[in-house]
């Protein structure tokens, strides 16, 4: 089934797609056109243009597709309603996608895999339909020009259907004005001054009664109608109006070629071209036999006249190619403060933002080489010299021959929708900003947290053991370092989910042997289970015996989390972790069944939402920021999978998940150990970080097994150091005061001296697996990570050092 939209947005789009009147009309040559591109630049076997209304999904153009209309429920296209205007959606592999595996078309002869559709939506952002693209074969991904192209064809799809409905009204305008002529017997007519030619409308023939398919008249013949007393004053009035540039009105007569005689009122205006002359007359003509003696009717259809030119909204001029104006509509005045009159002779450039100028002179150079139509939107200056943005739709008047004539201009006011815009610019810039101080207090508060947690944990454990430590005093150290992991849990919580908000974490796939990462895990937690007398069982279908590539440490903490909680919620009885693998799906499941007490279904929907849990007792009792099974969530989703839970009160839960792997059918080759015994003794460190406790900590660890520490309080006494004496390797703090450890390292590295290559270990407390491979990125040879784990020290220095040493036997030592 196909998501539901709110029902405000649904009336909104539905009445928005009413409005365009599209549905089961014909073909549109454009549009085919552009289905046809769209298959061809994705290189599909399918594409359509696809509007959807309350129940179907009907095609108005299609390639490769027999049926021109699918129902609502079985529709890719109506998925991508739900996104925002504009948006693209897309499905490499529908077998793998749960909102379409099942789908007729998907399952059927039709055999759909990929999918890809950019949204049609209107200025109100209102969701049309789509553009898409289908083939019967899955895709690795897509390019972002892929996708740009897609969105910019379907832009021109809208832009297309917007245009058939002003030509729809524009059509029925030209049929009302010919219907108002006809009714009124008001025509229209133009006489071009070099020439001598005279454009004469339907109703004009009428008037003279001469056919428009044998006649077409020249000023000569145009004068020739009128009475021979009447033409002297006619011709008066067209010297008149070349020499000044005036219009005129007159009432004459004339004889039509029947010989009756009619009684007619002429109106004109003058053109004036680009050398101040009078380059044409246009005006109006009307029969007023029967009117002569009634003025108050002809100048009802004057004014009548008048309503209609200063009713439109829009700035309407008339351009020519040389970018003249010889006529602009009176709502110039209120756009930009000049009246009609004041802007003649001007070019229309001198009125444009002078940045925007270089757009314009483009456009119309390219209407004057033919091209059709253009949009633009730019400022303009008003009069009193402030900037005002507006958008200027060009279309090219072509000639009787064909050749470009003039351009008609529609400018209308776009300041408030621009402002709007800034708004939403400075919203975003705004909130940007927000994540970046979010970003930055996150690795603060990592640091500010951790840093203390390193000192406790690391201090609890040495005097852990110490032999003669009395046995209440271990049992106190005890109690403490459990204390400070539990704390340090929580902190890992809360940054691992401010991480997932955030969409900082990345799924970094590799081959995993996912049986051993099963029990590994369970064995984790075999002391803990074995003390109350838990059972944990590793149930691995055969299946699941090979290496996956997958992201080996998000599983892991996916699975110490179930299997966790699991054992923490279960007092008697048994866990099993379960795992298989579905090689026509390329799914791995896993889940983890215990015998505890079970949840109830409302209870259980509160689980994988962030700070839950099911109640205040059960925090009190087992502990837990309740963010456990959010990142959980978080994670599985983030790697293309789903996880829920089924559980009764009573009869145990089962928690589960799967996402989308494939068998590695090579894994590499393990290294083949080096036999021969090494002592540190003489291993040369320089251990730097602002806080004397973490520098002791280091110290004591690395001392107990032979290696020989210098100690440094920052990064510029780090820089000295290094300067003076060679180490054979260096333990680098990150925030540190006076210099970090960032610009030490680009110090140490960039001066020739005993240590401008040795090995600079990062030693942080933001290290994350994301924030590891950064600082790998910057320079950094290998992390440590702080709360400080004597066995991960000491494998560092080993990497970094070289040394081939028995790291079980060293790992001895140090604890």
């Amino acid at each position: 089934m196909c998501p539901d939209l709110p029902d405000d947005v649904e009336q909104s789009r539905l009445s928005a797609l009413k409005a365009l009147h599209v549905m089961d009309t014909p073909s549109d040559p454009a549009i085919d056109r552009i289905v046809g591109l769209a298959a061809d630049i994705m290189d599909a076997p399918m594409a359509m243009v696809s509007l959807i209304d309350d129940e179907r999904e009907w095609f108005k153009a299609r390639v490769g597709v027999e049926v021109d209309t699918v129902p609502r429920s079985q529709s890719f296209c109506a998925f991508a309603l739900t996104l925002e205007a504009h948006g693209v959606m897309v499905v490499l592999d529908a077998t793998l996608d749960p909102r379409f595996r099942d789908n007729p078309f998907v399952v059927g002869d039709l055999g759909v895999r990929f999918y890809m559709g950019a949204l049609l939506s209107d200025r109100a952002g209102n969701n049309l339909g789509t553009l898409c693209v289908v083939d019967t074969l899955p895709r690795a991904g897509v390019t972002d020009a892929e996708i740009s192209r897609l969105k910019a064809l379907a832009a021109i799809v809208v832009d297309e259907l917007d245009r058939a409905v002003i030509h729809r009204g524009l059509a029925e305008h030209r049929r009302l004005l010919g219907m108002a002529a006809s009714m009124s017997g008001v025509g229209h007519w133009r006489l071009d001054v070099a020439t001598g030619h005279v454009l004469w409308s339907d109703e004009i023939y009428r008037i003279h009664g001469v056919d428009p398919e044998s006649f077409d008249p020249m000023l000569d013949d145009a004068v020739s109608f009128y009475h021979p007393e009447d033409r002297p004053i006619l011709q008066a009035q067209l010297a008149k109006a070349l020499a000044t540039g005036e219009g005129y009105e007159i009432q004459l007569r004339v004889q039509r070629t029947d010989g009756a005689m009619r009684n007619v009122a002429a109106r004109a205006t003058c053109e004036i071209g680009t050398d101040g002359r009078v380059s044409a007359l246009f005006g109006v003509f009307q029969d007023v036999t029967d009117q002569v003696t009634a003025l108050r009717d002809t100048e009802r259809s004057r004014a009548r006249y008048k309503v209609l030119t200063e009713m439109v909204s829009d700035v309407i001029a008339r351009i020519q190619l040389d970018g003249t104006s010889p006529y602009i509509s009176p709502r110039i005045k209120t756009l930009l403060g000049y009246e009609p009159h004041e802007m003649a002779g001007h070019r229309a450039f001198h009125f444009v933002a002078e940045h925007d100028r270089p757009a314009m002179l483009g456009a119309f150079r390219a209407m004057a080489e033919g091209q059709e139509e253009a949009r633009l939107q730019h400022q303009v200056v008003h009069r009193d010299g402030h900037l005002i943005w507006v958008e200027t739709r060009l279309r090219l008047v072509r000639d009787p021959e064909g050749q470009p004539s003039y351009i008609v201009a529609v400018i209308r006011d776009i300041s408030i929708q621009k402002a709007l815009e800034d708004d939403l610019t400075l919203a975003r810039e705004a909130a940007e900003a927000s994540a970046m101080v979010k970003s930055e207090f996150l690795a603060n508060m990592s640091h500010e947290l951790r840093t203390p947690l390193t000192s406790i944990i690391g201090f609890a454990g040495l005097t852990r053991s110490q032999p003669d430590l009395p046995a209440i005093a271990r049992d106190y150290v005890d109690r403490v370092e459990h204390a400070s992991r539990a704390l340090l849990c929580t902190v890992n919580d809360l940054l691992d989910f401010s991480k997932l908000e955030a969409g900082q974490v990345a799924i970094r796939t590799e081959p995993c042997a996912i049986a051993d990462l099963c029990q590994a895990t369970l064995d984790l937690f075999a002391p803990q289970a074995g003390s109350r007398d838990i059972r944990l069982r590793l149930d691995a279908h055969p299946s699941a015996a090979h290496h996956f590539l997958v992201d080996p440490d998000r599983v892991r903490q996916v699975l110490l989390n179930l299997v966790g909680n699991a054992v923490k919620f279960t007092a008697r009885g048994e866990v099993t972790l379960a795992i298989e693998h579905d090689p026509e799906t390329g799914r791995l499941s896993v889940s983890v069944t215990d015998t505890g007490d079970g949840i109830s279904e409302d209870k259980a929907q509160l689980l994988f939402r962030r700070f839950s849990q099911i109640d205040g007792s059960m925090t009190r009792h087992h502990g837990g920021t309740g963010l456990g099974l959010a990142i959980c969530k978080g994670l599985v989703e983030a790697m293309g999978g789903e996880i829920g839970v089924t559980s009764r009160p009573g009869e145990g839960s089962r928690f589960w998940f799967w996402i989308p792997t494939s068998v590695v059918t090579s894994t590499p080759a393990a290294p083949v150990p080096v036999g021969r015994q090494v002592s540190y003794g003489g291993v040369r460190v320089l251990v730097v970080d602002d806080h004397a406790s973490n520098r002791e900590l280091a110290r004591l660890f690395l001392v107990g097994i032979g290696a020989e520490i210098t100690e440094a309080v920052d990064g510029e006494a780090a820089c000295a150091r290094a300067a003076e004496w060679p180490f054979d390797v260096i333990l680098m703090d990150l925030r540190m005061p006076v210099m970090d450890g960032f610009e030490a390292l680009r110090q140490i590295r960039s001066r020739v001296g005993p240590n401008d290559t040795v090995p600079i270990l990062a030693f942080t407390a933001d290290s994350g697996a994301d924030d590891g491979a950064k600082l790998l990125e910057f320079g950094f040879d290998d992390v440590v990570s702080k709360p400080i784990d004597a066995s991960q020290l000491i494998s560092a220095i080993a990497r970094a050092t070289d040394f081939a040493a028995d790291l079980p036997g060293f790992l001895g030592n140090a604890n």
